[in-house]
Formats: structure tokens, C-alpha cells, sequence
């Protein structure tokens, strides 16, 4: 059985459980799925190329692609019939959870959070590679030129402030 199936035990039905995503994936799960301001800000990102890189962002991935208006609960309750029964779950406790104030900014926040692991892993992997030997001068110069891009990357991405986040 498949993570999200069904299978019968006996005359009931059971969900398999699916792994909950990480809690800075679960946080965007929550806010696109609950706020407007969030969802356009998640939406206006490159979110397909980046999630493509997060393991257990396959929920938000489906969040970001259905045709949902967080403030309509009849286009939510439609969202979730799409859902296996333990992705429902998860989505009726996030439906059900107390919203943070500034979920807009807190989506900024989370998102640039995510986006700085995702950097912090790829420079991580260009370093160890640049101390392999047996590299030809061409590619210690490219994987030079990917060390430096990256660290670029990583600090123009604003830093992640959970103080920040809480600001009114």
C-alpha cells in the first residue's frame, strides 16, 4: 500500500498515513491555504523550480497549482475532494489552526527561509566537489565561478527573522 491509500481492515476503511512535510513547508501549506496576500506572494515566485529541489513539498506543490481562493470555503472544500484522505487531514488541521498575524510577511519570510537551505545545500555540494582530486583546471574554474554565484545568491536573499516576521 502507497502512502495516502486506502486499504480495508476488516469493514473499515483506513488511510495510510503520509510523512507530515517540514515544519517550514507545512508554515506555506498554511498560509496559501489561508490567505490571499500569502498565496499571490507564493504564487508570483519561481515556486515549481524551487519545490522540484524540496523533499515533502509535493502537498504545497498542490496547494500552489489548484485553483483556490483562500477566503471562499466552497473552493477550499472543493481542493480537498482532490485529496487522498491523509492529505485531507492534513489540510482540515491546517483549515482549523489559529492564524498568525502577518501571514503575508510571514510567507516572505518562510519562502526566503527555504530558498537559503536550498542555496546553503547547493554551495555545500560545489565546496566538497572543489576539493576532489583529480580536477581539470576548466572544472576547478567552473565549479570556482558555481562557488562564487552562489554565495551571491545567498546573500541577496534577505535574511530569515522570525522577530521580523512577528512585527505588525
Amino acid at each position: 500500500v502507497k502512502p495516502g491509500q486506502l486499504f480495508r481492515q476488516g469493514d473499515a476503511k483506513v488511510a495510510s498515513p503520509i510523512a507530515a512535510p517540514s515544519h517550514n513547508v507545512a508554515m506555506l501549506c498554511l498560509l496559501a491555504l489561508r490567505d490571499e496576500e500569502a498565496r499571490a506572494f507564493l504564487l508570483e515566485q519561481n515556486w515549481p523550480e524551487v519545490l522540484a529541489s524540496v523533499p515533502g513539498s509535493d502537498l504545497l506543490t498542490k496547494i500552489l497549482q489548484a485553483d483556490l481562493r483562500p477566503a471562499d470555503s466552497a473552493s477550499l472544500n472543493l481542493f480537498q475532494t482532490t485529496l487522498s484522505p491523509a492529505e485531507e487531514s492534513l489540510v482540515s488541521g491546517w483549515l482549523l489552526q489559529k492564524m498568525p498575524a502577518n501571514p503575508a510577511t510571514l510567507a516572505r519570510e518562510w519562502w526566503n527561509g527555504l530558498r537559503q537551505a536550498i542555496l546553503r545545500r547547493e554551495l555545500e555540494a560545489a565546496e566538497s566537489r572543489l576539493r576532489l582530486p583529480n580536477l581539470t583546471t576548466g572544472e576547478i574554474m567552473q565549479l570556482q565561478k558555481q562557488v562564487l554565484d552562489l554565495r551571491g545568491q545567498l546573500h541577496d536573499v534577505p535574511r530569515f527573522s522570525p522577530a521580523r516576521a512577528q512585527q505588525p
